[in-house]
């Protein structure tokens, strides 16, 4: 797989890690076209520091309201046929993952989980009911988390995902006590199910470090800043706040790589998001309480 683009997808209140973790990429890979997904769900989504110092650009769509993640299927729509990286902004890269798929030729290239049961159960897709979207759909024991994974675009269509997702602004979930919101569900489904009807190939290796306990304790920060490529995977910070105040698992890798951001931005601005981190996890407190507010 030649990886010709990455996209991120992001929203009112996950920028300021968004910036982490274009650094990391451009860290890695100086020339890499890289686009912001916007979803202006929760208001509008400032990046023009970003744009104008990392040389990111922004893909431009129809529907401006994606909700929970769906922005990160839009790419597999687009033509040219192409093939990309979808990355989480609460992500990092700790080394060239680029590389590790160039002599992969398959469309889809997804991080290798074998989930417990319970859990699959909680954020994918009822493994009880399943059958009664697909009676001959059958659990294929593995699943893959969305906040990193390689995809082709113009192999798959919207028709693809219509047995669960209606494709409304933002999408909505047709059943969600069975195929479960947000992207992940549907995503997971719709390739398990194209990969079973032999309509699609999909390949599953090591590729997400997820930092809790000790698992991330083998990425040593020195081989990073040295540019030694012993880690190219992805540190994603699934379901962690990153805010004001915040002090995450593998803070070291997170600090290092906002020191390269305003190495390059401006240190001047480093007191100026700080600030607005602040201000982000406030204004997102007071939406949950009055959700008419939109900035």
């Amino acid at each position: 797989m030649q990886v010709s683009a990455i996209y991120i997808n992001v929203y009112r209140y996950d920028i300021e890690m968004a910036k982490i973790c274009i650094a990391s990429i451009r860290y890695w890979y100086p020339a890499i076209p890289i686009y912001l997904i916007k979803d202006y769900s929760a208001g509008v989504v400032d990046s023009r520091i970003i744009e104008r110092t990392f040389n990111v650009g922004l893909l431009k769509l129809d529907r401006t309201r994606l909700g929970w993640g769906y922005g990160k299927l839009e790419p597999l729509f687009l033509q040219p046929r192409h093939s990309f990286l979808i990355l989480d902004p609460d992500a990092v890269m700790t080394g060239r993952v680029l590389d590790r798929v160039e002599e992969i030729d398959v469309p889809f290239i997804v991080d290798e989980e074998i989930p417990e049961r319970t859990r699959f159960n909680e954020i994918y897709y009822n493994l009880d009911r399943i059958h009664e979207l697909d009676p001959a759909f059958f659990f294929p024991g593995y699943s893959f988390n969305s906040g990193q994974w390689f995809g082709t675009s113009g192999i798959l269509t919207r028709s693809d995902f219509e047995l669960s997702l209606e494709w409304s602004e933002p999408p909505r979930a047709k059943y969600p006590d069975i195929v479960f919101k947000g992207d992940q569900a549907h995503l997971n489904f719709a390739l398990h199910r194209l990969e079973q009807q032999n309509k699609i190939k999909i390949h599953r290796m090591p590729l997400m470090v997820y930092p809790i306990g000790d698992q991330a304790d083998f990425i040593q920060l020195s081989a990073i800043a040295q540019k030694k490529d012993d880690h190219p995977y992805i540190i994603h910070w699934a379901g962690m706040k990153y805010d004001a105040g915040a002090d995450l698992a593998r803070q070291d890798i997170i600090d290092f790589y906002a020191q390269y951001y305003y190495s390059l931005a401006g240190e001047s601005l480093r007191v100026k998001d700080r600030m607005k981190r602040w201000y982000l996890k406030y204004e997102k407190k007071l939406r949950h309480l009055i959700p008419c507010i939109v900035p």
